[in-house]
């Protein structure tokens, strides 16, 4: 991850407006857990759900299904589940497995549409590729291209969101119900069950999906009864609850498959970077 900007940083809790989780990765310099974290968004907003396979040993794999319509999906969206559905954009009720030993074949499908896109912030001008001498004297750094500075306030807002997560949790709940940030000044447990589960993409972005869902499910033990006799009746909580139920013992599990993915095959990997996928978008 890139060096926290000297700017000054508010806690956010809510994402920036439009961008994909591999182009907030590629931002902030965590470009092997972009992949990751853009699976775990596509999930929690209900595009895609992640189980185990029915009688399967653990550590056997998941069972990726598609639950929402692709077609509404941003580009980076779209082009990820393209890739992971056999280069089709794939119809709700399709189904595909991911497993450990897939690591470098994952790695290999995926770094298409890692690469563009990465391409596409640097034709919107929200970061530069690398120079060449950086790509052959630190070979290494495999983050290829680096934030602009009209990227500051994306950038700025991405860390405050870390900075939020980390927070411990009467932290948070003072910085939610104070005036500045604030959208209710009073919040319920399903309220805020809602908004730590649409958090655990960013979590895995920033590494701190562990601690995450130890909170995600803190908060569903604590369900009230009142909330908890709801369910069956009420759609929200049904899906909060079963969603969040399934992620909590998936994500840390899939984020390492798909981190490894994306460390062994990511955007940087293979000399020559984006400039190829630059010329074919903007052409």
């Amino acid at each position: 991850m890139y060096r926290r900007p000297s700017r000054l940083i508010i806690p956010q809790y809510s994402r920036p407006p439009y961008i994909s989780l591999i182009a907030a990765a590629e931002l902030l310099g965590e470009g092997n857990r972009a992949i990751a974290a853009q699976v775990v968004d596509l999930a929690v907003r209900k595009v895609i759900s992640i189980g185990r396979p029915t009688g399967k040993r653990k550590r056997s794999g998941f069972t990726i299904t598609v639950t929402g319509d692709a077609q509404k999906e941003g580009p980076d969206e779209q082009a990820v589940l393209a890739a992971l559905f056999d280069n089709h954009l794939p119809a709700v009720g399709r189904s595909m497995q991911v497993s450990p030993g897939r690591n470098r074949g994952l790695g290999v499908v995926l770094q298409q549409p890692h690469r563009v896109a990465t391409a596409r912030l640097v034709t919107a001008n929200l970061a530069r590729e690398k120079s060449l001498l950086v790509k052959i004297f630190q070979p290494w750094r495999k983050q290829p291209v680096v934030p602009t500075e009209r990227a500051y306030p994306i950038v700025d807002h991405l860390w405050g969101m870390r900075d939020y997560i980390a927070l411990a949790e009467k932290d948070r709940f003072a910085m939610l119900q104070s005036p500045e940030g604030a959208e209710r000044t009073r919040l319920g447990e399903l309220d805020v069950l809602k908004l730590y589960e649409k958090l655990l993409p960013f979590a895995v972005l920033f590494g701190l999906e562990k601690q995450w869902m130890s909170e995600l499910d803190l908060r569903m033990r604590d369900l009230s009864p009142d909330v908890l006799g709801t369910i069956g009746t009420v759609t929200d909580v049904v899906y909060v609850a079963a969603t969040a139920a399934e992620l909590i013992g998936n994500v840390a599990e899939i984020a390492d498959i798909l981190s490894a993915a994306d460390a062994l095959e990511g955007v940087g990997a293979i000399f020559g970077g984006i400039a190829g996928f630059i010329f074919d978008l903007a052409n």
